[in-house]
């Protein structure tokens, strides 16, 4: 994620040196103006996901796409105390992700859509998973998922309970996914808008 933002980070030097954003010889009004357009040029293409070059920016495009891939791009019902909570972890939950926690400040209406989608989806196998967990007090599931050669070798009452923990969805899950999506997004900016290696034209500063 680190590579893929670096780079973005370099392409946006580069539109910075364009001449409409230079403000050598201009009067101090003059220059003010040029560097509030700039910041408004920088805040339009993140927001457009046209230049993902911080963290926050790269997760938000990537976790919007995965919304949009399961079909979860839509207003979903106010999410009930219960969920908030929880804070996105929730019966069902399992371990994996990154090694490393990374903090992320999304658009309040994004983290909220993530956090109704996940509770909505999952909502009735979480309380399949509490009775299951009532009904079999001393039986422990695995941390992880099992792969799928080893879920069908399963008994029962273990079975049971992965087929519902495969139906809840944690925030975690749709935060993991979208920074992967949010990586092949940044990636593809930047070899869409770098300088033909072909080319005997001056690439331009670096």
């Amino acid at each position: 994620m680190t590579d893929a933002v670096e780079m973005e980070k370099r392409r946006r030097i580069i539109l910075s040196a364009e001449d409409r954003w230079q403000t050598r010889g201009l009067s101090r009004e003059g220059a003010a103006a040029v560097r509030d357009r700039w910041r408004r040029e920088i805040h339009r293409l993140r927001g457009e996901a046209q230049l993902l070059d911080t963290i926050d920016t790269l997760a938000a495009c990537g976790i919007g796409q995965e919304l949009g891939e399961r079909g979860w791009s839509k207003d979903w019902p106010a999410v009930p105390s219960e969920a908030r909570a929880l804070g996105g972890r929730w019966p069902g939950s399992r371990t994996g992700g990154y090694p490393e926690s990374i903090p992320l400040r999304l658009p309040s209406d994004l983290a909220e859509r993530v956090l109704a989608a996940c509770w909505h989806t999952s909502v009735e196998s979480i309380r399949k998973i509490r009775k299951w967990r009532d009904t079999y007090p001393d039986v422990v599931p695995v941390a992880a998922a099992p792969a799928a050669a080893e879920l069908a070798g399963l008994p029962d009452p273990l079975a049971e309970y992965e087929r519902l923990a495969a139906q809840v969805t944690t925030v975690g899950v749709v935060y993991r996914a979208g920074i992967t999506r949010g990586i092949k997004a940044a990636e593809a900016l930047a070899a869409a808008h770098a300088p033909d290696a072909d080319s005997d034209e001056d690439p331009g500063p670096s």
